[in-house]
Formats: structure tokens, C-alpha cells, sequence
């Protein structure tokens, strides 16, 4: 009689524990479907709407002053600085995707005022693939064991007159 009055309560029990499994798993997968959304770059602070310059009258030391150093000035012209800001989201283990973005050239003269504000977004942009191949180098390419095991045997040894302290002659 005893036995018969516990097998409906492991019943219980186990169904009890299925549910609560079932439950987590459910809420651990919905919780991976989350989209992350992260900003990168220049941010706007509160109450601007734009990055602005006036032309012929802003110069490089009132730029820096109102929004900052650049995020990226032109390599080979030092006259022209860039403001990039952009927006990705992710969803899951999937690679972030660029869902915004927002690009403002300023260009200078010789004299460092403003002579043109560009504004470009994600329709401006031009995807680039990246190659992952690498350069060959000349030489013998070791395995993991001619790494490991290639000095042995080519160290002098101890007393032997080979060189001294710093790599110079022995004594």
C-alpha cells in the first residue's frame, strides 16, 4: 500500500520537472533572440541635431572646440577631417549589421577656416571585403615539433668556450 501511494506523487514530481525544464529552456531561447543595438563614433549631445560649420567663418580651433578632436582626419590632406557615427544591431550569435550611419566632412584651407561641409550616409557607402589570405614569406615553414625540438642539441655546452655573457667571446 505504501508503494502504490508514492508512485502518483513521482508522477507529480517528474511531471512537475519537466515543466520547470521546459520553462527555463524557453526563457533562455527567448532571451537569446534579443537584438543588441550599439552606437560607435561621434554621439550628438542633447539638443543637437546635426554637426554644422559656417563656411568662411568657422576655422579648425572652433571645430575642435564645439565637437571635439575628429574621429579620423585624411591621411595625405590634413585639411580635411571626418566626424563618422554609425549604428549596428545584432541578433543572437549573428554579426552585427550596420543599420545607421552618418559621416561629416569638414574641409579647410591653407589658412584652417571652413571651406565645405559634407554630409554622407549608409547610401554613400561602398561595402569592402577583406581578404584573409596571408603573405607567403621566404624561408622554411616549421611544423609544431620542428619548432619545439630545433635548438636541441645546437647550444653550446657549459664551459665549453662558447660565448661569453652578452654574446661576446669566451673567455
Amino acid at each position: 500500500m505504501y508503494q502504490e501511494m508514492t508512485f502518483p506523487l513521482r508522477q507529480k514530481r517528474h511531471r512537475l520537472m519537466r515543466v520547470g525544464i521546459a520553462a527555463c529552456i524557453a526563457a533562455l531561447s527567448g532571451e537569446a533572440c534579443v537584438s543588441v543595438r550599439t552606437s560607435h563614433g561621434y554621439i550628438l549631445e542633447r539638443g543637437e541635431t546635426a554637426l554644422s560649420a559656417r563656411e568662411g567663418i568657422d576655422t579648425k580651433e572652433s571645430i575642435i572646440a564645439k565637437y571635439g578632436e575628429p574621429s579620423m582626419r585624411s591621411t595625405f590632406d590634413d585639411n580635411a577631417w571626418y566626424y563618422l557615427a554609425n549604428r549596428d544591431e545584432a541578433r543572437a550569435f549573428f554579426r552585427p549589421e550596420i543599420t545607421q550611419q552618418q559621416v561629416v566632412a569638414f574641409r579647410f584651407d591653407d589658412a584652417g577656416v571652413v571651406q565645405a561641409v559634407e554630409e554622407l550616409d549608409l547610401s554613400n557607402s561602398v561595402k569592402l571585403s577583406l581578404i584573409s589570405d596571408t603573405t607567403p614569406s621566404r624561408g622554411k615553414e616549421l611544423g609544431f615539433w620542428e619548432q619545439l625540438l630545433g635548438n636541441v642539441g645546437r647550444l653550446p655546452a657549459a664551459g665549453a668556450g662558447g660565448p661569453g655573457p652578452g654574446g661576446g667571446p669566451g673567455p
